[in-house]
Protein backbone atom coordinates (compact mmCIF):
# COMPACT_ATOMS: atom_id res chain seq x y z
CA UNK A 1 0.00 0.00 0.00
CA UNK A 2 1.42 3.52 -0.84
CA UNK A 3 2.23 6.00 1.42
CA UNK A 4 -0.24 8.38 -0.52
CA UNK A 5 -3.08 5.83 0.35
CA UNK A 6 -1.95 5.35 3.66
CA UNK A 7 -2.01 9.22 4.65
CA UNK A 8 -5.78 8.72 3.44
CA UNK A 9 -7.27 6.51 5.41
CA UNK A 10 -9.58 7.72 7.91
CA UNK A 11 -9.09 8.33 11.46
CA UNK A 12 -10.03 6.09 14.24
CA UNK A 13 -12.66 8.53 15.27
CA UNK A 14 -13.95 8.31 11.85
CA UNK A 15 -14.70 4.74 11.36
CA UNK A 16 -18.28 2.82 12.55
CA UNK A 17 -18.07 1.95 16.28
CA UNK A 18 -20.80 -0.65 17.72
CA UNK A 19 -21.48 -0.72 21.60
CA UNK A 20 -24.23 -3.14 21.17
CA UNK A 21 -26.02 -1.11 23.95
CA UNK A 22 -29.18 -0.16 23.31
CA UNK A 23 -30.81 0.12 19.86
CA UNK A 24 -27.43 -1.47 17.40
CA UNK A 25 -27.52 -2.30 14.32
CA UNK A 26 -24.45 -4.52 13.37
CA UNK A 27 -24.25 -4.88 9.64
CA UNK A 28 -23.93 -1.34 9.32
CA UNK A 29 -21.00 -2.01 11.55
CA UNK A 30 -19.74 -4.43 9.11
CA UNK A 31 -20.30 -2.85 6.28
CA UNK A 32 -19.32 0.30 7.34
CA UNK A 33 -15.92 -1.53 8.10
CA UNK A 34 -15.81 -3.10 4.52
CA UNK A 35 -16.38 -0.18 2.54
CA UNK A 36 -13.45 1.50 4.03
CA UNK A 37 -11.10 -1.77 3.58
CA UNK A 38 -11.95 -1.89 0.07
CA UNK A 39 -11.85 2.05 -1.26
CA UNK A 40 -8.50 2.37 0.80
CA UNK A 41 -7.10 -1.03 0.10
CA UNK A 42 -6.18 -1.81 3.43
CA UNK A 43 -4.14 -4.97 4.44
CA UNK A 44 -6.96 -7.32 6.49
CA UNK A 45 -4.70 -7.25 9.25
CA UNK A 46 -4.58 -4.00 9.95
CA UNK A 47 -8.38 -3.70 9.91
CA UNK A 48 -8.35 -6.29 12.44
CA UNK A 49 -5.75 -4.47 14.55
CA UNK A 50 -8.52 -1.85 14.97
CA UNK A 51 -10.86 -3.84 16.69
CA UNK A 52 -9.94 -3.08 20.61
CA UNK A 53 -10.72 0.54 19.30
CA UNK A 54 -13.86 -0.16 17.49
CA UNK A 55 -15.56 -1.62 19.68
CA UNK A 56 -16.89 -0.17 22.73
CA UNK A 57 -18.47 -1.00 26.15
CA UNK A 58 -20.28 -3.85 26.39
CA UNK A 59 -19.00 -5.00 22.94
CA UNK A 60 -14.91 -4.69 23.73
CA UNK A 61 -15.41 -6.59 26.62
CA UNK A 62 -16.93 -9.28 24.45
CA UNK A 63 -14.34 -8.78 22.14
CA UNK A 64 -11.39 -8.97 24.77
CA UNK A 65 -12.50 -12.47 26.05
CA UNK A 66 -13.11 -14.00 22.25
CA UNK A 67 -9.61 -12.11 21.28
CA UNK A 68 -7.64 -14.19 24.33
CA UNK A 69 -9.57 -17.46 23.76
CA UNK A 70 -8.58 -17.66 20.30
CA UNK A 71 -6.08 -15.31 19.04
CA UNK A 72 -5.72 -13.25 16.01
CA UNK A 73 -7.79 -14.05 13.39
CA UNK A 74 -9.20 -12.95 9.81
CA UNK A 75 -12.10 -10.64 9.05
CA UNK A 76 -13.89 -13.06 7.66
CA UNK A 77 -14.00 -14.77 10.70
CA UNK A 78 -14.85 -11.84 13.30
CA UNK A 79 -17.66 -11.14 10.61
CA UNK A 80 -19.05 -14.35 11.39
CA UNK A 81 -18.68 -14.40 15.10
CA UNK A 82 -20.42 -10.81 15.02
CA UNK A 83 -23.44 -12.34 13.66
CA UNK A 84 -23.46 -15.28 15.11
CA UNK A 85 -23.81 -13.38 18.79
CA UNK A 86 -26.17 -10.33 18.29
CA UNK A 87 -28.15 -11.45 15.38
CA UNK A 88 -30.59 -13.08 17.78
CA UNK A 89 -34.03 -13.35 18.07
CA UNK A 90 -34.05 -10.88 20.63
CA UNK A 91 -32.27 -8.37 18.74
CA UNK A 92 -34.40 -8.49 15.99
CA UNK A 93 -37.45 -8.26 18.23
CA UNK A 94 -36.42 -4.81 19.52
CA UNK A 95 -35.87 -3.77 16.60
CA UNK A 96 -39.30 -4.64 14.74
CA UNK A 97 -40.68 -3.29 18.15
CA UNK A 98 -39.45 0.26 17.45
CA UNK A 99 -40.16 0.32 14.15
CA UNK A 100 -43.54 -0.86 14.86
CA UNK A 101 -43.68 1.79 17.84
CA UNK A 102 -42.62 5.05 16.00
CA UNK A 103 -45.48 6.67 14.67
CA UNK A 104 -44.69 9.58 12.67
CA UNK A 105 -45.70 13.60 14.29
CA UNK A 106 -45.56 15.70 11.43
CA UNK A 107 -45.82 18.74 14.04
CA UNK A 108 -42.35 16.87 16.36
CA UNK A 109 -40.45 14.84 13.64
CA UNK A 110 -38.48 15.82 10.99
CA UNK A 111 -39.49 14.05 8.12
CA UNK A 112 -36.52 12.26 6.71
CA UNK A 113 -34.42 11.74 9.99
CA UNK A 114 -37.71 10.31 10.60
CA UNK A 115 -37.23 7.91 7.43
CA UNK A 116 -33.78 6.83 7.61
CA UNK A 117 -34.10 5.60 10.87
CA UNK A 118 -37.33 3.68 9.94
CA UNK A 119 -35.29 2.52 7.19
CA UNK A 120 -32.31 1.33 9.30
CA UNK A 121 -34.19 -0.62 11.56
CA UNK A 122 -36.49 -2.56 8.80
CA UNK A 123 -33.35 -3.35 6.59
CA UNK A 124 -31.45 -4.35 9.06
CA UNK A 125 -34.04 -6.59 10.97
CA UNK A 126 -35.34 -7.71 7.47
CA UNK A 127 -32.19 -7.49 5.23
CA UNK A 128 -34.02 -9.18 2.37
CA UNK A 129 -37.28 -7.01 2.24
CA UNK A 130 -38.18 -5.19 -0.55
CA UNK A 131 -38.24 -1.27 -0.85
CA UNK A 132 -41.63 -1.54 -1.95
CA UNK A 133 -42.35 -3.27 1.27
CA UNK A 134 -40.16 -0.87 2.89
CA UNK A 135 -42.46 1.61 1.78
CA UNK A 136 -45.74 0.41 2.25
CA UNK A 137 -44.61 -0.15 6.05
CA UNK A 138 -43.75 3.68 6.18
CA UNK A 139 -47.24 4.31 5.06
CA UNK A 140 -48.88 2.33 7.86
CA UNK A 141 -47.50 4.30 10.29
CA UNK A 142 -48.53 7.76 8.88
CA UNK A 143 -51.50 9.88 9.58
CA UNK A 144 -54.03 9.10 6.81
CA UNK A 145 -53.80 12.03 5.10
CA UNK A 146 -50.27 12.34 4.52
CA UNK A 147 -50.90 8.19 3.44
CA UNK A 148 -53.48 9.60 1.08
CA UNK A 149 -51.15 11.98 -0.47
CA UNK A 150 -48.46 9.84 -1.25
CA UNK A 151 -50.17 7.92 -3.01
CA UNK A 152 -52.16 10.36 -4.83
CA UNK A 153 -48.81 11.62 -6.04
CA UNK A 154 -46.94 8.67 -6.42
CA UNK A 155 -49.75 7.93 -9.45
CA UNK A 156 -48.58 11.51 -10.98
CA UNK A 157 -44.68 10.88 -10.96
CA UNK A 158 -42.22 9.30 -12.68
CA UNK A 159 -41.95 6.30 -11.45
CA UNK A 160 -38.26 6.82 -10.96
CA UNK A 161 -38.94 9.48 -8.12
CA UNK A 162 -37.83 8.82 -5.03
CA UNK A 163 -40.07 7.50 -2.61
CA UNK A 164 -38.74 9.53 -0.15
CA UNK A 165 -38.65 12.92 -1.76
CA UNK A 166 -42.58 12.52 -2.43
CA UNK A 167 -43.10 11.59 0.96
CA UNK A 168 -40.82 13.99 2.66
CA UNK A 169 -43.38 16.22 -0.04
CA UNK A 170 -46.43 14.98 1.42
CA UNK A 171 -45.40 15.40 5.15
CA UNK A 172 -44.77 18.78 4.77
CA UNK A 173 -47.78 19.88 2.79
CA UNK A 174 -50.16 17.88 5.28
CA UNK A 175 -47.88 19.90 7.80
CA UNK A 176 -48.53 23.01 6.34
CA UNK A 177 -52.36 22.90 5.73
CA UNK A 178 -53.39 21.41 8.79
CA UNK A 179 -55.20 24.14 10.79
CA UNK A 180 -56.72 21.45 13.21
CA UNK A 181 -54.61 22.86 16.25
CA UNK A 182 -55.29 26.33 15.35
CA UNK A 183 -57.73 27.69 18.35
CA UNK A 184 -59.85 30.34 17.39
CA UNK A 185 -61.61 32.30 20.68
CA UNK A 186 -65.95 32.97 19.96
CA UNK A 187 -65.01 36.22 19.65
CA UNK A 188 -62.94 36.31 16.77
CA UNK A 189 -65.31 35.49 14.59
CA UNK A 190 -68.42 37.49 15.32
CA UNK A 191 -70.35 38.29 12.58
CA UNK A 192 -71.55 41.81 12.10
CA UNK A 193 -74.15 43.36 9.15
CA UNK A 194 -72.14 45.58 7.01
CA UNK A 195 -75.38 48.44 7.32
CA UNK A 196 -76.10 48.63 10.51
CA UNK A 197 -73.89 46.75 12.23
CA UNK A 198 -75.79 44.69 14.41
CA UNK A 199 -75.10 41.14 15.31
CA UNK A 200 -78.74 39.95 16.31
CA UNK A 201 -79.73 38.99 12.63
CA UNK A 202 -78.28 38.53 9.37
CA UNK A 203 -79.09 40.77 6.02
CA UNK A 204 -82.04 39.24 5.00
CA UNK A 205 -84.05 40.35 8.91
CA UNK A 206 -82.23 43.56 9.03
CA UNK A 207 -85.16 46.43 9.18
CA UNK A 208 -82.85 49.02 7.48
CA UNK A 209 -82.37 47.68 3.69
CA UNK A 210 -79.63 49.31 1.59
CA UNK A 211 -80.67 50.45 -1.89
CA UNK A 212 -78.84 50.41 -5.22
CA UNK A 213 -75.78 52.51 -5.75
CA UNK A 214 -76.69 54.00 -2.18
CA UNK A 215 -73.50 56.66 -1.36
CA UNK A 216 -73.54 57.33 2.38
CA UNK A 217 -73.45 61.47 2.16
CA UNK A 218 -73.16 63.18 5.89
CA UNK A 219 -76.37 66.01 6.17
CA UNK A 220 -75.27 69.14 6.84
CA UNK A 221 -76.84 71.08 9.67
CA UNK A 222 -80.59 72.97 9.14
CA UNK A 223 -79.95 76.21 8.34
CA UNK A 224 -82.76 78.41 10.10
CA UNK A 225 -84.74 80.73 8.01
CA UNK A 226 -84.33 83.64 10.47
CA UNK A 227 -80.30 83.45 10.51
CA UNK A 228 -80.88 83.56 6.24
CA UNK A 229 -82.78 86.30 6.42
CA UNK A 230 -80.26 88.25 8.98
CA UNK A 231 -77.08 87.12 6.42
CA UNK A 232 -79.39 88.67 3.67
CA UNK A 233 -79.48 91.97 5.17
CA UNK A 234 -76.00 92.30 6.18
CA UNK A 235 -74.74 91.91 3.08
CA UNK A 236 -77.37 95.41 2.34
Amino acid sequence: MGQLMLKEVPKLKEWPHISVEGEYDHMKFIRGIDIIKEDFELPEKLVTARFNTLFTRSAHRWYIKLRQAHGHQSGTWWKTQIINKWADDSWRFKVETASESSKLNSEKDKALPWFYQQKDRLTASNPDMSEFMIHRKFLRQCGEEITTRARIGSSRVNPKTKFNTLWKDSVEKNHKGNFNNIKYRSEDAIRKFHICQSTTHLANACPRKRKVNEIDIKKEPDVEKDDLIEDNSDDK
